[in-house]
Protein backbone atom coordinates (compact mmCIF):
# COMPACT_ATOMS: atom_id res chain seq x y z
CA UNK A 1 0.00 0.00 0.00
CA UNK A 2 1.10 3.46 -1.06
CA UNK A 3 1.42 6.53 1.91
CA UNK A 4 -1.90 6.84 2.70
CA UNK A 5 -2.34 10.67 3.66
CA UNK A 6 -4.92 11.52 5.98
CA UNK A 7 -8.64 12.52 6.45
CA UNK A 8 -10.34 14.67 8.40
CA UNK A 9 -8.72 15.92 11.64
CA UNK A 10 -11.71 16.81 13.61
CA UNK A 11 -15.13 16.03 13.77
CA UNK A 12 -16.02 19.78 13.37
CA UNK A 13 -14.41 19.72 10.04
CA UNK A 14 -16.95 17.13 8.94
CA UNK A 15 -19.17 19.30 9.72
CA UNK A 16 -17.94 22.01 7.83
CA UNK A 17 -17.81 20.24 4.51
CA UNK A 18 -21.39 18.95 5.42
CA UNK A 19 -22.34 22.72 5.57
CA UNK A 20 -20.47 23.78 2.85
CA UNK A 21 -22.33 20.66 0.76
CA UNK A 22 -25.97 22.40 1.07
CA UNK A 23 -24.54 25.90 0.73
CA UNK A 24 -23.74 24.47 -2.56
CA UNK A 25 -26.54 22.54 -3.43
CA UNK A 26 -28.74 25.40 -1.77
CA UNK A 27 -27.20 27.62 -4.44
CA UNK A 28 -26.37 26.46 -7.47
CA UNK A 29 -23.84 27.38 -10.27
CA UNK A 30 -21.91 28.94 -7.16
CA UNK A 31 -18.73 28.12 -6.26
CA UNK A 32 -18.52 27.06 -2.69
CA UNK A 33 -14.77 26.48 -0.80
CA UNK A 34 -14.90 23.13 0.76
CA UNK A 35 -12.11 20.54 3.00
CA UNK A 36 -9.53 23.20 2.60
CA UNK A 37 -7.02 21.50 5.20
CA UNK A 38 -7.30 17.42 3.57
CA UNK A 39 -4.41 16.61 1.43
CA UNK A 40 -5.72 13.60 -0.65
CA UNK A 41 -3.67 11.95 -3.16
CA UNK A 42 -2.41 13.25 -6.27
CA UNK A 43 -5.85 12.86 -8.79
CA UNK A 44 -7.58 13.69 -6.54
CA UNK A 45 -8.85 17.22 -5.40
CA UNK A 46 -9.14 18.90 -1.95
CA UNK A 47 -13.33 19.07 -2.72
CA UNK A 48 -13.90 15.68 -4.47
CA UNK A 49 -12.18 14.15 -1.47
CA UNK A 50 -14.12 15.98 0.91
CA UNK A 51 -17.35 15.55 -0.48
CA UNK A 52 -16.70 11.76 -0.81
CA UNK A 53 -15.84 11.57 2.55
CA UNK A 54 -18.72 13.37 4.15
CA UNK A 55 -21.49 11.82 1.93
CA UNK A 56 -20.23 8.37 1.32
CA UNK A 57 -19.63 5.42 3.83
CA UNK A 58 -18.97 1.56 3.59
CA UNK A 59 -22.27 0.66 1.93
CA UNK A 60 -21.98 3.92 -0.73
CA UNK A 61 -21.12 1.98 -3.96
CA UNK A 62 -18.16 4.25 -5.67
CA UNK A 63 -16.75 4.37 -9.01
CA UNK A 64 -13.21 5.77 -9.92
CA UNK A 65 -11.43 6.77 -12.64
CA UNK A 66 -8.35 8.07 -11.03
CA UNK A 67 -4.37 6.69 -10.26
CA UNK A 68 -4.66 3.68 -8.03
CA UNK A 69 -3.00 5.58 -4.91
CA UNK A 70 -7.04 7.47 -4.80
CA UNK A 71 -8.64 4.08 -4.86
CA UNK A 72 -6.14 2.64 -2.20
CA UNK A 73 -7.21 6.10 -0.36
CA UNK A 74 -10.91 5.93 -0.97
CA UNK A 75 -10.74 2.10 0.47
CA UNK A 76 -8.73 3.09 3.37
CA UNK A 77 -10.55 6.65 4.52
CA UNK A 78 -14.59 5.07 3.20
CA UNK A 79 -14.24 1.83 2.88
CA UNK A 80 -16.40 1.94 0.35
CA UNK A 81 -17.11 -0.96 -2.62
CA UNK A 82 -15.06 -0.07 -5.81
CA UNK A 83 -18.12 -0.49 -8.59
CA UNK A 84 -18.59 -0.16 -12.29
CA UNK A 85 -19.77 3.30 -13.31
CA UNK A 86 -23.08 2.17 -14.16
CA UNK A 87 -23.36 0.78 -10.49
CA UNK A 88 -22.40 3.63 -8.67
CA UNK A 89 -23.77 6.04 -5.85
CA UNK A 90 -20.80 8.43 -6.76
CA UNK A 91 -18.38 8.42 -9.63
CA UNK A 92 -15.20 10.20 -9.54
CA UNK A 93 -13.64 11.32 -12.85
CA UNK A 94 -11.76 13.80 -14.42
CA UNK A 95 -13.18 12.95 -17.89
CA UNK A 96 -16.76 13.26 -17.89
CA UNK A 97 -18.80 10.50 -19.31
CA UNK A 98 -21.99 10.60 -20.86
CA UNK A 99 -24.97 11.13 -18.28
CA UNK A 100 -27.08 8.45 -19.67
CA UNK A 101 -24.46 5.80 -19.18
CA UNK A 102 -25.43 6.90 -15.26
CA UNK A 103 -27.62 5.34 -13.06
CA UNK A 104 -30.63 7.77 -13.60
CA UNK A 105 -32.83 6.58 -10.56
CA UNK A 106 -36.50 5.74 -11.22
CA UNK A 107 -39.69 7.31 -10.73
CA UNK A 108 -39.99 5.39 -7.18
CA UNK A 109 -36.77 5.85 -6.02
CA UNK A 110 -35.24 8.88 -8.17
CA UNK A 111 -32.44 9.29 -5.04
CA UNK A 112 -31.22 5.64 -6.89
CA UNK A 113 -29.03 7.77 -8.96
CA UNK A 114 -25.16 8.36 -9.84
CA UNK A 115 -23.98 11.57 -8.47
CA UNK A 116 -21.08 12.47 -11.06
CA UNK A 117 -18.08 14.57 -9.23
CA UNK A 118 -16.20 15.52 -11.84
CA UNK A 119 -12.84 16.95 -11.24
CA UNK A 120 -12.05 19.76 -13.70
CA UNK A 121 -8.76 22.23 -13.18
CA UNK A 122 -10.85 25.47 -13.09
CA UNK A 123 -13.78 26.65 -12.07
CA UNK A 124 -13.37 29.98 -13.52
CA UNK A 125 -13.81 28.94 -17.38
CA UNK A 126 -15.82 27.32 -20.01
CA UNK A 127 -19.26 27.36 -21.64
CA UNK A 128 -21.32 30.85 -20.90
CA UNK A 129 -24.91 29.52 -19.46
CA UNK A 130 -27.89 30.76 -18.43
CA UNK A 131 -29.28 28.54 -15.16
CA UNK A 132 -32.37 28.58 -13.15
CA UNK A 133 -34.22 26.41 -10.74
CA UNK A 134 -34.78 26.20 -6.82
CA UNK A 135 -32.62 27.80 -4.79
CA UNK A 136 -32.17 30.57 -7.54
CA UNK A 137 -34.26 33.29 -6.74
CA UNK A 138 -33.87 34.55 -10.63
CA UNK A 139 -31.91 33.05 -13.46
CA UNK A 140 -28.01 33.36 -13.09
CA UNK A 141 -25.39 33.72 -15.86
CA UNK A 142 -22.49 31.45 -15.25
CA UNK A 143 -19.63 30.14 -17.22
CA UNK A 144 -19.16 25.91 -16.45
CA UNK A 145 -16.13 24.09 -16.95
CA UNK A 146 -18.06 21.99 -19.25
CA UNK A 147 -18.35 21.36 -22.86
CA UNK A 148 -21.69 22.10 -25.19
CA UNK A 149 -22.51 18.52 -25.20
CA UNK A 150 -22.96 18.73 -21.74
CA UNK A 151 -25.85 21.08 -21.75
CA UNK A 152 -27.47 19.41 -24.69
CA UNK A 153 -27.42 16.05 -22.51
CA UNK A 154 -28.54 17.92 -19.66
CA UNK A 155 -31.67 19.15 -21.02
CA UNK A 156 -32.66 15.92 -22.30
CA UNK A 157 -32.40 14.50 -18.61
CA UNK A 158 -35.00 17.57 -18.00
CA UNK A 159 -37.53 15.68 -19.63
CA UNK A 160 -36.89 12.06 -17.41
CA UNK A 161 -37.21 14.90 -13.83
CA UNK A 162 -37.27 13.57 -10.98
CA UNK A 163 -34.93 11.44 -12.47
CA UNK A 164 -31.46 12.24 -13.45
CA UNK A 165 -27.85 12.69 -12.59
CA UNK A 166 -26.37 15.29 -10.22
CA UNK A 167 -22.99 16.82 -10.81
CA UNK A 168 -20.36 17.70 -8.43
CA UNK A 169 -17.55 20.09 -10.02
CA UNK A 170 -14.59 19.74 -8.14
CA UNK A 171 -11.56 22.21 -8.68
CA UNK A 172 -8.62 21.77 -5.88
CA UNK A 173 -10.89 23.04 -2.89
CA UNK A 174 -14.13 24.64 -4.24
CA UNK A 175 -16.77 22.86 -5.77
CA UNK A 176 -19.96 23.43 -7.91
CA UNK A 177 -23.04 21.57 -7.29
CA UNK A 178 -25.52 21.31 -10.28
CA UNK A 179 -28.83 18.98 -9.26
CA UNK A 180 -30.62 17.94 -11.54
CA UNK A 181 -33.85 20.04 -10.35
CA UNK A 182 -31.46 23.28 -12.21
CA UNK A 183 -32.47 24.02 -15.91
CA UNK A 184 -29.45 25.08 -17.63
CA UNK A 185 -29.56 26.61 -21.35
CA UNK A 186 -26.34 27.80 -23.45
CA UNK A 187 -25.72 31.84 -23.82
Amino acid sequence: MSDLTVAFASPAEAQSCFRALLTAFGAPGQAVPMGETLIPPSGLSTAAAATLLTLADTTTPISVAAPESVREWIRFHIGAPLVTPDKSSFYFTATRPPLATLQQGSEVAPEASTTLLLDVPTLQSGVRCRIAGPGLPAPLEVRLPLDRAFVVEWQMQQRIFPRGVDVILCAESTLIALPRSLRIEEI
